[in-house]
């Protein structure tokens, strides 16, 4: 993985993470489904990395105040693995991100 794929990868969590957290609540409850679908991807996508994922860890279910802070803190776990491995494919993560922002009302 090069560091332009990580770069990108940061960037759409910055994007994603300040849309979520600076819009109205009724407007992010919109985003639910949307961000449990990213946060789902990220957690397999970081299990493939790391072995310091529980098998048994699940996503949260989270109000739309806590989604920003959800797909934040995936994002940086994924992140941090990926740092750590040489042989990640960071297209299936990005393609997720890049969606997931897209969707965002």
């Amino acid at each position: 993985m090069t560091s332009d794929e990580l770069y990108e990868i940061e960037r759409e969590l910055r994007r994603i993470v300040d849309r979520l957290t600076s819009m109205p609540l009724d407007r992010a409850a919109t985003a639910t489904a949307d961000c449990e679908q990213a946060a789902q991807l990220l957690l397999a996508q970081t299990r493939l990395l790391t072995d310091d994922i529980p098998a048994d860890a699940r996503i949260p279910m989270l109000g739309p105040q806590g989604l920003g802070a959800m797909i934040a803190v995936l994002g940086r776990d994924y992140l941090n693995a990926a740092h750590a491995s040489e042989a990640s494919d960071p297209s299936p993560v990005l393609d997720a991100l890049v969606t997931l922002r897209r969707a965002l009302p």
